[in-house]
């Protein structure tokens, strides 16, 4: 017998989708998997290519729209957002995957916690060249109040697809996604930001699939110039009339942002934009007095920027190969950001 949802089901799970069936299959089984059978599940398809896992899925909570024109990776979100009408909202990206008790157990904490606004569980990173490792998150176990601060401070750990948030809070500011690939953090800021909490599950229940010419900090064929690019264009937006205190905060971030940056110019030849970049972030750390420790790399990037292109090229790649060994699977795999508590 097919699952029923309620009149306002529990969760809208919204996905929204650009690849084929044959991906996009995965990711919608393990929602229909799920051990909470009171959801409904909003797909917009930006191609037309996922229909066929959508008809042979038969579940009549599945709500399927093929998008007549293409929306973009944040309208394709919000579109969804604006249609869901469960109590609480999750988002479910088509190439990754969840754990049969996602649903509940994040349910579970926002049920019991009534002034928590965000329930987000522990995410695995599954790449088929260098095994699992797991998204490093810079708090402990639990409920987290007065977040703003480390959301400022640490780089980007909250991620759509381990996130579940109360559908009351998707207006005014949390709306206002930019077209950006990290417009999410306008959602998680602007929640934060109203005094909202948050509660942390250890327990990894989602799967971030990584995957070749996927956008990503060292991804993709721009070597992340667009992810640094975009990350920082949202900052410098969101922090506009913001407090000092909030600015500096952010600057910590904001200087690593603008190596990552310089970095991708460089392995695309543009060496005198990647040297104002360094320049920005040096910048940046004088201002706030940063020891080269909490800006690792700026010296080397410093000395690759005088160097040619094809050597600079040369020595990313083999630095590369060394992390995909034995040794850099398990240097990655044991490797972490010291957890905070905030509040």
């Amino acid at each position: 017998m097919v699952p029923r949802m309620t009149t306002v089901p529990t969760v809208s799970v919204c996905m929204p989708v650009s690849r084929d069936a044959n991906v996009v299959r995965r990711a919608l089984s393990s929602v229909l998997a799920q051990d909470l059978e009171d959801f409904e599940v909003l797909i917009g398809d930006e191609t037309g290519a996922a229909e066929p896992a959508v008809t042979e899925a038969g579940d009549l909570r599945v709500q399927y729209y093929r998008n007549p024109t293409r929306l973009g990776f944040s309208r394709n979100h919000g579109t969804l957002l604006d249609r869901a009408s469960g109590r609480y909202m999750a988002v479910l990206h088509d190439d990754d995957w969840w754990e049969p008790n996602y649903l509940s157990s994040l349910v579970a904490v926002l049920n019991a916690e009534p002034d928590v606004g965000m329930a987000f569980s522990a995410t695995l990173i599954d790449d088929s060249s260098v095994g699992t490792s797991r998204w490093p998150v810079p708090l402990d176990e639990g409920r987290h109040d007065n977040v703003v601060g480390v959301l400022l401070l640490r780089e980007w750990f909250l991620l759509p697809i381990s996130t579940m948030w109360r559908g009351e809070l998707w207006t005014g500011p949390a709306r206002l996604w930019p077209d950006l690939c990290c417009g999410d953090l306008q959602l998680f800021l602007s929640i934060a930001d109203a005094g909202w909490s948050m509660y942390f599950l250890p327990e990894p229940l989602a799967h971030w699939v990584q995957h070749t010419g996927q956008s990503g900090a060292w991804r993709g064929s721009d070597n992340g110039l667009g992810v640094a690019t975009d990350v920082l264009a949202f900052w410098d937006r969101w922090l506009e009339g913001r407090p000092e205190a909030q600015v500096s905060l952010a600057n910590r971030q904001r200087a690593r942002w603008h190596l990552r940056q310089a970095r991708a110019l460089l392995l695309s030849g543009r060496t005198s934009e990647a040297r104002a970049a360094i320049g920005r972030a040096a910048t940046i750390a004088r201002a706030l007095k940063l020891g080269r420790h909490e800006l690792p790399g700026i010296r080397q990037l410093s000395v690759a920027s005088h160097l040619p292109a094809p050597v600079v090229r040369a020595g990313v790649g083999l630095k590369r190969m060394a992390l995909e060994g034995s040794v850099g699977r398990q240097i990655k795999q044991n490797s972490s950001l010291r957890s905070v508590r905030a509040g």
